[in-house]
Order: structure tokens, then sequence, then C-alpha cells
């Protein structure tokens, strides 16, 4: 899918969980949003990271959001289960609510003053991608801003968690959000970057010649492909090293705002992702300005 999608500001908070799970009441006092009232951690997750953003303090009224999550409101969902199952009562409506997974766009929605379309996506670990592709068919009929971010949490329990997903118990995870400010590129201001294509590429043989014929300066392998066979090939441009703040689903923002850090004008990155279960590939070209 070509896109000419402009990235203006980003940026996140994040953070490792060993074997407790970290409070957020600290961090968030630094906050300047009003916090909605019983907001689960997902949302809290996402208003720390939205504080890290620079120009995050206020916004056009028309602004649209997009939400990405690899597992969503994954706590809010674990809490109501065990509720019902375990105590055998019934979930208030507030925590009820937040099992939803457009209430925590609706919160972000409320707490920052904007009325746009709230739109989330969930794909694995290519939630990032689809919301890209989202935010992308957003400005083709809209010329207002968008408001992109990645967002994954922990459950109460990491070791619990950890046990569902068949890991060791010393696994690191990680949890956080991160941010884009994208819009279109007429816009007055100058882009940081611009996102060029993103989409899937069934046959996983031809990416080389795809990404040689896009002229990229570097690759990315998202998590999930570092022991595939992709690992092997040689794939066109600087192969970028990352390190992995533990199992997070959307860390792949991360990757990309890292990159974008120390990115020269005209170098281009070209991220390789994929999803559980499939050998399709997806594809992200991403032009530094």
């Amino acid at each position: 899918m070509e896109l000419n999608l402009s990235l203006f500001a980003y940026g996140g908070y994040s953070h490792t969980v060993d074997q407790q799970l970290p409070g957020l009441n600290e961090p968030l006092k630094a906050v300047s949003f009003k916090l909605p009232r019983r907001s689960d951690r997902l949302t809290q997750l996402c208003l720390l990271g939205l504080h890290q953003t620079p120009g995050g303090d206020s916004f056009k009224a028309g602004t649209h959001l997009v939400l990405a999550s690899g597992d969503a409101n994954l706590n809010s969902t674990i809490l109501n289960t065990e509720q019902i199952f375990d105590s055998g009562t019934l979930p208030n409506p507030i925590g009820f609510i937040n099992t939803v997974n457009n209430s925590t766009a609706y919160h972000l929605c409320v707490s920052l003053g904007i009325q746009g379309q709230a739109i989330s996506v969930s794909r694995d670990h290519c939630s990032l991608e689809a919301g890209l592709q989202i935010a992308a068919s957003l400005q083709q009929s809209d010329p207002s801003p968008i408001l992109l971010g990645t967002v994954d949490e922990i459950p109460n329990d990491p070791q619990q968690h950890r046990q569902r997903l068949n890991m060791s118990s010393t696994r690191p995870l990680a949890e956080g959000s991160f941010w884009f400010h994208c819009g279109h590129p007429q816009q007055q201001e100058s882009p940081i970057a611009t996102i060029e294509y993103c989409g899937p590429m069934r046959d996983g043989r031809g990416v080389g010649d795809f990404l040689r014929e896009r002229q990229i300066s570097h690759h990315l392998l998202g998590d999930l492909l570092r022991e595939s066979a992709l690992r092997d090939i040689q794939l066109p441009g600087e192969r970028l090293v990352t390190k992995s703040q533990g199992h997070y689903l959307t860390q792949n923002a991360d990757y990309l705002q890292r990159w974008l850090d120390g990115a020269r004008p005209g170098e281009r990155l070209g991220m390789l992702n994929g999803t559980e279960g499939s050998e399709r590939l997806t594809v992200t070209l991403i032009l530094k300005r």
C-alpha cells in the first residue's frame, strides 16, 4: 500500500517488568491531562506516553485518534473474567466497559478534548503497521491532524502472564505507549519523516529485491522475525541491531523512534514484521526528512 503519511512529532513511555508490576501513581502526577474517572492501566500508560511526546499538551478539536495494541485491554478482561468465574459475581459497569477495546480510545478523546474519529485496532505484532494504514486512509478524505498511538500492558500478575505464554519465569516483559503526530504532507509544519509504504508481501523471497528497488539505507527485523529464515538472508542496507525491553507486542514503534533519533535526512528504513502462524510479511518504508 503506497502511502504519503507525514510524521511531525513522536515520543513515548515504557519500562521493563521483572517480577512485580510497578505502580503508575507517581509518574502520573506529572501528567497535565485530566485523568478519566476510574481509568484503567491501559489508559494511564497512554497518557504517560503522550506526556513524553513533544506538542502533546494541546490538540485541535478535529484531531483523529488511531490506537493500536497487541493485546488491548488485557488486564481489565482478566480481572472481570476472574470475578465472574472465581467469585461468581458480575463485574461493575465501569469494569465491564473497560474490557471493550475502543473504551481506551474514548477515555483518551475525553481527556485530550478531541472530537475526531476514534479507531482502535489490534493485530498481534503488526498493530503499528495496521494503525499506519488506517491513519493513511483517514488523511485521504480529511486533512485534520491524526494522533497515532501504540500501547500494551502487563497484567497484575506478571508471573501468571508468563505461564500463559509458555515463557520462562525470568523472561523480561515490557509495557508502555509510543505516539506519533501524523498528518497531511501539505501542513505548514515541516515533517520529521514520511511513511512511504506499508503493506503485506505474500512471497518473502522477493523482499530483498523490493527493498533494493526502494534504495533503503537500513532494515529492521521485528522481534517475531529474529529467529526466522530472514535472519540469514543478505538484505540491502545496514541491519539495525535493536535491544528488546522484553516481551512487548508493539515494540516496533519503539524501534522506529530510536531509528528516527539518529537517522540523517534522506536515509530510508525498511521495517519487516510478521504475525503468529503466518508466513506473510508486512513491509513498512520510512524516509527521514
